[in-house]
C-alpha cells in the first residue's frame, strides 16, 4: 500500500505551470508525474501478487518480484501499443468510419477504453496500458481526424477531464464531513 501512498502527486506543480508560457517544462513536469505515478501502480500490482497469508517469503521471492514487475511492465505498455496502433489503422484506411466527428470521437474513446478492458482482462495495469494508448493515439491517430473531429474530440476530453476533476475533489471534501465523529488529536 505503501507504493501508492508514497508516490509523488504533481498537481501543485503542473497548477503553477501554465502550458501557454512554458509548454517544455510542463511537459517534464506532468511526464514525471505520470512515469512515477505508473512504476508506483506497476509496483503495487506486483507486490500484491505475493501478499497474502498463502505467500512464504523465501530467498528468490525479490527475483520473482522484479521478474513480476519487468512482465506486468511490459505487457502493460505491448496491449496499450497494440491498441494505438489498431485505432491509428482503423481511422486511417476505414473512411467509412470517420464521417461524423461524433462517431470519431467516440471511436477514440472506445480504442481508449478497450485498451483498459483488455489489460485488465489479462491482469495487466489498465492505466499503464490506457496511458500508453492514448500516447499512440495522440501522435497517429489524431491526424487521420478530420479538422471537425480533432476539435470536438478535444473539447469532449476536456469536458469529461473537468467533469471528473470535480467530482473527485467534491467528493473528498465532502468525504471530510464523514469522519466528523472520530476523535481528533492535534
Amino acid at each position: 500500500m505503501s507504493s501508492l501512498l508514497c508516490c509523488t502527486d504533481v498537481v501543485a506543480a503542473i497548477s503553477i505551470i501554465k502550458y501557454e508560457e512554458q509548454p517544455k517544462l510542463f511537459s517534464l513536469v506532468f511526464g514525471e508525474g505520470i512515469t512515477n505515478d505508473a512504476v508506483c501502480i506497476i509496483l503495487f500490482n506486483t507486490v500484491m501478487e505475493y501478499a497474502g497469508p498463502h505467500s512464504e517469503f523465501t530467498a528468490s521471492t525479490p527475483l520473482a518480484i522484479v521478474a513480476s514487475f519487468v512482465k506486468l511492465s511490459f505487457f502493460s505498455i505491448l496491449t496499450g501499443i497494440l491498441m494505438g496502433l489498431l485505432c491509428s489503422f482503423v481511422t486511417k484506411n476505414f473512411r467509412f468510419l470517420t464521417v461524423k466527428p461524433v462517431v470519431e470521437c467516440t471511436m477514440i474513446f472506445c480504442f481508449g477504453y478497450l485498451s483498459y478492458c483488455v489489460a485488465e482482462l489479462f491482469h495487466y495495469s489498465g492505466i499503464i496500458a490506457l496511458l500508453a494508448s492514448s500516447i499512440l493515439m495522440a501522435k497517429y491517430a489524431w491526424y487521420n481526424l478530420s479538422p471537425q473531429s480533432k476539435q470536438v474530440t478535444s473539447i469532449a476530453f476536456n469536458v469529461i477531464g473537468y467533469a471528473v476533476e470535480a467530482f473527485v475533489f467534491g467528493y473528498l471534501g465532502l468525504t471530510f464531513f464523514s469522519y466528523m465523529s472520530f476523535e481528533w488529536s492535534w
